[in-house]
Order: C-alpha cells, then structure tokens, then sequence
C-alpha cells in the first residue's frame, strides 16, 4: 500500500485545497492507494521537514512542495512508485 500525503496549511490556503482535492481525486483509480491529508506544523507534518505548503508526498518521499501540481505529473509519481 503507498500512502500518497498531502500538506496543506493551517491558515486558508488556495492552492493546498486545490492540490488535496486533485491528489484525493487522482488516488481514488489506484486500488493500492491510501490518501491522506495532515496540517503543517503538526508532529506527523514535521517528520517530512515542511518549508512550504503545499506538499505531496508518496512514502516518505517528497515529490511537490510549495507549488500547484499537475494531474499527469501527479499520476505519473504513482505510477513511478507502484512500479507500474
């Protein structure tokens, strides 16, 4: 199972919305999938070294921080990381 993370910013953040909704709607076609969402400035947050939001994340690995993402790109990250 790959947990796919986005996180987005305590305050009311445009950009982290848009992205946790793109990455949720994205991980819903990979069955081995688990979406989650955390705040930045919580102890599960600070574990990935957070500069700015938002942040997508697949395992441990940080592929997207502080910038808007693109479905195809996200899709791709995946893709990359299930091995297909």
């Amino acid at each position: 199972m790959l947990v796919v993370t986005v996180i987005k910013s305590p305050s009311k953040c445009n950009t982290c919305s848009e992205t946790e909704i793109l990455v949720n709607d994205i991980s819903k076609s990979f069955p081995d999938v688990e979406f989650r969402v955390l705040t930045n400035g919580t102890p599960e947050a600070a574990e990935f070294g957070v500069v700015s939001t938002p942040v997508v994340a697949l395992g441990k690995k940080i592929y997207s921080m502080g910038k808007p993402v693109i479905r195809e790109k996200v899709e791709n990250w995946i893709k990359k990381e299930l091995g297909s």
